[in-house]
């Protein structure tokens, strides 16, 4: 029997170790919300349509023998009892993956320092880069200024405002 290695996140620490693994040695199990890597570095080009979307990111189940793929979220580890506690991100049922070895790359939130209002305009005004929806975001802000700029009864103003990009 080959020990369990499970994986926690599909990033770039976890997908490269779920490849690289030797999988006639080690039964390696993929636990993330995320059911694919993401080229973060191209994630820009996206936003602006240099390139599309499908082409910054790898499904999670081409990775040659892995042994099973769960989209879910970690909740607990119990390290007495080697599982980790998981919940489905569809139906939101708990369920426990067992392992001999547990690797945790779980990616991290964006760090808004406290500055005040930037949570509350996320998506608004503000506007982050770190997943696939932040760049479509972007990309929709970006066609909607166009659009609304196009308008001819506008004035210069609020023309220009609508087209300056910080």
């Amino acid at each position: 029997k080959r020990p369990r290695v499970v994986i926690l996140g599909s990033g770039w620490g976890g997908n490269t170790l779920a490849r690289r693994l030797d999988k006639t040695l080690f039964d390696v199990r993929l636990i993330s919300p995320a059911n694919h890597f993401l080229f973060t570095p191209l994630l820009p080009s996206t936003a602006v349509g240099t390139l599309e979307f499908r082409a910054i990111q790898e499904p999670v189940r081409t990775i040659p023998g892995l042994g099973e793929y769960y989209q879910a979220k970690a909740q607990r580890l119990d390290t007495q009892g080697q599982r980790v506690e998981c919940v489905d991100v569809f139906k939101n049922r708990t369920f426990d993956v067992k392992y001999d070895y547990l690797c945790i790359a779980a990616g991290c939130k964006t760090h808004t320092f406290n500055t005040p209002g930037i949570a509350e305009r996320e998506g608004k005004e503000v506007f982050f880069l770190k997943h696939l929806y932040h760049a479509r975001q972007i990309r929709n802000r970006v066609l909607e200024c166009f659009e609304r700029a196009s308008n001819a009864s506008l004035a210069r103003e609020e023309r220009d405002r609508l087209v300056s990009f910080i």
